[in-house]
């Protein structure tokens, strides 16, 4: 389909560093005349049009970010790649490009023409936002083609199957109570606590906080009174586990693993202790980079290691060990050097099986499930969901769609499992069965665009939650893709959310969780600050929340 606005849409920004200022005061120009017509056409519908042709959640959400000087503001601090995801909103299910035929009264005719050349208006306005923030950077605009790109929303190719029978693999038995691995007991960040904080600050309701030596953004996990993270000192050159008394807070141990020289290339920002461990009530097994797969005992004791292939990928690593069985399982992921999988015996460490895969760029973490009485492993790799026997690491099946650097979890539920992937990429909806590729026949919704990198999706009920890096929280029906609302939190998210006893969790970088009622309405019931950058996943146990900061770990209980 050719594009609405070419003169927008395929126009380059390309500023030579001497003529920047001239040419972005040239594009203000322009944007400010944007501007005006876009107003003089958004302004003239009546009441009656608006009703029959209303705007849907998410152009809705571009007519309120047009309008807004605090989402000019936020702009500033996007990375350029967030920019780039910024301006493909404007193809959405309800943007000019998707708009049905025109009826054939003249009556709604011209109803139809009016609406849509407000969404025409609304698209104008929200693009010139965007491209005064690419002009004041004097940054050069990425430009997509094709057929794909233009349509945001594709055909469904196969549909929703609320009978297919889909259960989380437990790590061990009583696994259910405890919040042994990423994402808790099932790896999808429910809970069916109840009595959950609704409020909290730095010094209300926190049952106690306890400084974690070193540096992690592993994600704490629970088993019985003991909470357990990864920690890492001198830029990776000794990483450790830490043991903390849930009761009290008390910092119960902090014990080396093995020596290994650091990988190469490991973002700041993710550091050297980024995957989280997983507990099966004897054991812990942690993921730290070079070190490979350990395991400790409750107390502390290395009970064995196991070497890996050489680590290198791109920002360093991040992905969780999942266990299955009497397996311990690892999917790595790396740009560097060749991609692999290995499964080590989980009480001894030996080798079970290994496998190599392409290198690439992904940060995911498998989903260990029984669909209709097989285990699977249901895994989003670069350019695909795959399907994996746990037993010898093989393949089953494999769906075509996600984008590269994948890291979001899958979720599952109705049915389907649900990835998301890249900054504006695809969130795909699919029946996780057949063998093969399963591409043309499995996939029962896609949405094209405005998936998050990096917070995993979370399924509630028939509601899909979503939020993107930058603070769009959209609720998708489940079995459809249809969106339910979208909305704009204002703040930068790294951390994947959570849902229990009614409330959704989303916990921005800056450490504010917004508490959103689990519902079909959107209505933020509180935002809570700990006062420090949060970019693990909370844990959940005895109706409290524990909440991982950069430099602590705090245990936040209910109250009014």
């Amino acid at each position: 389909m050719a594009p609405m606005f070419p003169q927008l849409i395929h126009r380059p920004l390309s500023l030579p560093p001497e003529r920047a200022h001239r040419t972005a005061g040239g594009i203000v120009l322009g944007l400010l005349l944007a501007f005006a017509h876009a107003a003089t056409i958004s302004g003239c519908h009546a009441p009656e049009i608006r009703e029959s042709f209303p705007l849907g959640p998410e152009m809705a959400l571009l007519e309120r970010d047009a309008a807004s000087p605090r989402y000019a503001e936020e702009l500033k601090a996007f990375h350029p790649n967030d920019l780039h995801a910024e301006l493909s909103r404007v193809r959405c299910r309800d943007s000019s490009n998707n708009f049905p035929p025109p009826p054939a009264g003249e009556a709604e005719r011209a109803a139809w023409q009016a609406a849509l050349e407000r969404r025409k208006a609304i698209e104008a306005k929200f693009l010139a936002v965007v491209r005064a923030e690419y002009a004041r950077r004097a940054l050069k605009e990425e430009v997509e083609e094709g057929a794909e790109v233009m349509n945001a929303v594709l055909p469904t190719q196969g549909h929703a199957d609320p009978t297919l029978h889909i259960e989380a693999i437990l790590p061990a038995p009583g696994a259910e109570k405890e919040w042994p691995r990423w994402r808790g007991p099932t790896g999808q960040g429910t809970t069916t606590e109840t009595g959950l904080p609704l409020r909290w600050s730095p010094t209300e309701h926190v049952a106690w906080k306890v400084e974690i030596p070193g540096r992690g953004n592993s994600s704490p996990v629970i088993w019985g009174d003991r909470i357990f993270l990864t920690t890492a000192f001198d830029k990776g050159k000794r990483r450790s586990l830490v043991g903390v008394r849930r009761s009290d807070g008390a910092l119960l141990f902090v014990r080396d693993a093995p020596e290994a020289a650091p990988e190469p290339d490991v973002r700041d920002k993710n550091g050297y202790a980024s995957a989280t461990p997983v507990v099966d009530g004897e054991r812990v097994v942690a993921f730290l980079g070079s070190v490979g797969l350990v395991a400790f005992d409750l107390d502390g004791n290395l009970v064995w290691r196991r070497e890996l292939p050489a680590i290198h990928a791109t920002h360093g690593v991040a992905a969780s060990p999942v266990i299955c069985g009497d397996l311990a399982i690892l999917l790595q992921e790396q740009s560097e050097n060749p991609s692999f999988g290995v499964a080590v015996d989980r009480r001894t460490g030996e080798l079970r099986w290994k496998v190599e895969r392409p290198a690439a760029m992904g940060w995911c973490t498998p989903l260990a499930l029984r669909i209709e009485g097989r285990d699977r492993l249901v895994w989003g790799s670069t350019t695909a969901v795959v399907g994996l026997d746990p037993a010898t690491g093989s393949e089953i099946w494999r769906c075509s769609g996600p984008t590269i650097e994948v890291v979001p979890t899958l979720a599952f539920g109705q049915g389907l499992v649900y990835s998301a992937s890249g900054r504006s990429g695809p969130t795909i909806a699919i029946r996780p069965t057949g063998e093969g590729d399963v591409t043309s026949t499995n996939i029962a919704w896609r949405v094209v665009r405005n998936a998050p990198h990096v917070p995993s999706p979370l399924i509630s009920g028939d509601i899909l939650y979503q939020v993107s890096d930058t603070g769009v929280l959209t609720a998708f029906e489940a079995k459809t893709g249809a969106t339910i609302y979208q909305t704009r939190l204002g703040a930068r998210f790294s951390s994947s959310p959570i849902a229990g006893d009614g409330k959704v969790y989303l916990t921005s970088e800056e450490g504010d969780t917004f508490v959103v009622r689990d519902g079909r309405t959107y209505e933020l019931l509180a935002r809570n600050s700990i006062g420090e950058p949060v970019l693990a996943s909370f844990a959940v146990r005895s109706g409290r929340i524990y909440i991982r900061s950069q430099r602590s770990l705090f245990a936040i209980e209910g109250g009014p």
